[in-house]
């Protein structure tokens, strides 16, 4: 019979599916169960894909703060340490600019010696934030002379004007600077470091081991492969832009879908109550039912890999969630950066923390809970360790609470 064959699919119930999830994404044990090692961060990402970078530092960055809600607290300068002395990882693309594992590079170099991506390719912010090649012969000069460099390193033009948008994700800064970011791209630049948050960049080669890119049929296939590692069971709509690199079209998914099924790769299967074809790596599903109930209350960071397909917790946790960060502070419905809480393997509230380093204090400005769920006395346990390990990640000496949640963390 035919793998793409129908008949005798399984159907796995919601609450299994939702528990290999998380478990997959390190969530299903309670937060510190175990320390953070060079090890097992290298199994994480591995596992997950990847950690998303984000220069937002309205609590912490982000993948300090997806690192801590699984693993607790730990140093961040061992963890550097790891990634940009070690080389465990290298900064790169996956969801969007993130920490991706060093065993993934062949992966990055194909999509940096095909780059860019066909859906970049001929819109209107992308050729506005084009560079001249004089300004990439600059930049890659300067770097081969000078070593290590930053953009801030490099001057504006006379002719330009530092700021606005180029469209999509891209800022319109200083030509120069753009080019240091597209030559990063395309494998030209690394990121050799990281200095006070800001990329250091230099020379590819002084920075990632001679590796040549896998093959374009191994870059799509690995779409799925690495998506439904990191999701467990996942729809094609699930796994679209967790994984974005590589770029494809609904067509090119279905086929890369179509392709591992034949192979054996993958496996169908249905989630009960949910409608649609799932896929799920043959491992993965036999290792299902011996995973635990997940226990504990958690606060999970807004680019945390949990939530990078955002319709996939909608669909299975029913659970809407939306940064608000870009929007306008009048229109914001619950603040600007908004932790999801995480009870008993539900997202069930959310938290708007700010971190005010010069009084070390943590305010939760908002706590705002699911219509559908009941404070408990365990819940509210919880929530209090998780603000009280969170404000000693932190280094904040006080916490600050909202009306109505007085007493939940020590004074």
């Amino acid at each position: 019979m035919s793998p793409l064959t129908r008949k005798n699919v399984p159907t796995v119930p919601l609450d299994r599916t939702v528990r290999l999830w998380l478990h997959q994404q390190g969530l299903l044990r309670p937060r510190g169960t175990v320390s953070l090692t060079r090890k097992r961060l290298s199994e994480h990402l591995e596992r997950v894909g990847g950690l998303q970078m984000d220069p937002i530092n309205a609590v912490d960055r982000a993948h300090y703060l997806t690192l801590w809600s699984r693993f607790g607290a730990y140093d961040r300068s061992t963890v550097d340490r790891w990634i940009y002395r070690d080389r465990i990882a290298v900064e790169y693309w996956v969801h969007e600019a993130s920490l991706m594992p060093m065993s993934h590079l062949p992966l990055g170099r194909r999509r940096m010696a095909d780059f860019p991506p066909k859906s970049w390719r001929g819109r209107a912010w992308w050729s506005v934030y084009q560079t001249s090649p004089a300004s990439k012969r600059r930049v890659l000069k300067r770097l081969t002379e000078e070593g290590p460099l930053e953009s801030s390193d490099f001057e504006l033009r006379p002719t330009e004007v530092d700021g606005g948008r180029a469209g999509g994700s891209m800022p319109l800064t200083k030509e120069d600077g753009r080019s240091l970011r597209l030559l990063w791209h395309g494998g030209r630049v690394a990121v050799h470091a990281r200095r006070h948050a800001r990329c250091v960049y230099d020379l590819a080669e002084r920075v990632y081991p001679d590796t040549k890119p896998v093959s374009r049929t191994d870059y799509e296939d690995s779409w799925v492969t690495r998506g439904l590692l990191g999701n467990g069971i996942a729809s094609e709509k699930h796994l679209m832009n967790y994984i974005t690199a590589p770029d494809l079209s609904a067509v090119e998914r279905k086929s890369v879908i179509g392709r591992a099924l034949r192979r054996g790769d993958i496996a169908e299967v249905k989630i009960e109550g949910v409608k649609g074809s799932f896929y799920v790596l043959p491992e993965l599903l036999e290792a299902l039912a011996k995973l635990p109930e997940p226990v504990g209350t958690n606060l999970i960071c807004p680019f945390d890999s949990l939530l990078w397909q955002r319709r996939r917790a909608e669909e299975l946790f029913d659970y809407h969630y939306r940064i608000e960060i870009y929007t306008p502070p009048a229109r914001r419905q619950f603040g600007y950066y908004v932790l999801p809480i995480m009870h008993d393997g539900r997202l069930v509230g959310r938290l708007d923390p700010k971190m005010h380093r010069d009084q070390a204090a943590l305010e939760i400005k908002s706590i705002h809970l699911e219509p559908w769920f009941k404070r408990t006395g365990e819940f509210k346990r919880g929530l209090g360790a998780s603000i009280n390990d969170l404000a000693e990640f932190l280094g904040a000496d006080a916490v600050r609470l909202p009306r109505g949640w007085t007493g939940l963390v020590r004074s």
